[in-house]
């Protein structure tokens, strides 16, 4: 089911309007409560991810213009792939949001309720793959989402034995056998990892047993990361072959950050 989170608003009514409106789209909704203070968004999140799958993986934003409500948002933007604003924004409020490179972010000023619930289920239905790569896409997102609440037996079901597994570390390309001892003990917790797809280009095969992807992912500890892998089909269903998990980084820190790792790799 896709979600949606909904800030309180100047108007409690609007909130409301916009949570009712949203479930008439097809949403499951978040109403975050007015009264001071309240659950974390960050705890709100969590319970979120544990109770429900969230279609595509990532949420959509439904903030008032606020600065209170976009510093909270900055603060959690890895878990929302859209942000939309309502009422007036300062220009300097907007801009911050805007610098979220990979969400889609929008004021809507004056929309009504109706208007701002069709808004945002037009974001959900744009990112949305079709055909075969849906089938991938929905086989991504599990493969995420089981991370996040701790299933091992479905991730490791959709990352087999003789998967490999590149992470960010230069060291690290594990099997899918090996990559299952060294993650065990994350899956110990009720939450391994949480990495959110925010992007993500599939391509299959002629044939429909072979895809592979790009998709861009975010974290609360390492920011954006992009994840590139292949997938083959094994008895009916898709499972992953390879995944590899990198950091990009911006052409301007580039030289900064080789320096950086020569230095490490040399013991300065």
């Amino acid at each position: 089911m896709p979600f949606a989170v909904v800030w309180p608003m100047a108007s409690a009514e609007r909130a409301r309007a916009c949570q009712r409106e949203l479930v008439a789209q097809g949403f499951g909704v978040a109403l975050l409560a007015s009264n001071k203070p309240r659950q974390p968004l960050k705890a709100t999140m969590f319970a979120l991810r544990q109770a429900h799958r969230i279609d595509q993986g990532a949420a959509h934003a439904v903030i008032g213009g606020d600065r209170a409500s976009i510093d909270e948002l900055l603060a959690h933007r890895h878990e929302f792939q859209t942000v939309t604003v309502l009422g007036e924004v300062a220009d300097a409020d907007l801009e911050a949001l805007r610098r979220l490179r990979t969400r889609r972010v929008h004021a809507l000023a004056d929309a009504d309720a109706a208007a701002v619930a069709a808004h945002v289920a037009t974001l959900h239905r744009g990112r949305a793959l079709k055909g075969p790569a849906a089938e991938v896409a929905l086989t991504l997102d599990a493969f995420h989402h089981a991370a996040a609440v701790g299933d091992e037996a479905r991730y490791f079901e959709i990352f087999p034995d003789d998967a490999v597994f590149l992470g960010t570390d230069p060291r690290e390309r594990w099997s899918g056998k090996q990559f299952k001892q060294f993650a065990m003990r994350y899956f110990e917790r009720p939450s391994a990892w949480i990495y959110v797809p925010l992007q993500r280009h599939v391509t299959v095969a002629e044939g429909g047993q072979l895809a592979w992807f790009d998709e861009v992912l975010d974290n609360a500890s390492y920011g954006e990361c992009r994840g590139t892998g292949v997938l083959v089909r094994r008895d009916g269903a898709w499972v992953l072959q390879q995944y590899n998990l990198t950091v990009p980084v911006p052409n301007d820190l580039m030289a900064d950050v080789a320096r950086q790792i020569r230095a490490h790799v040399d013991g300065r």
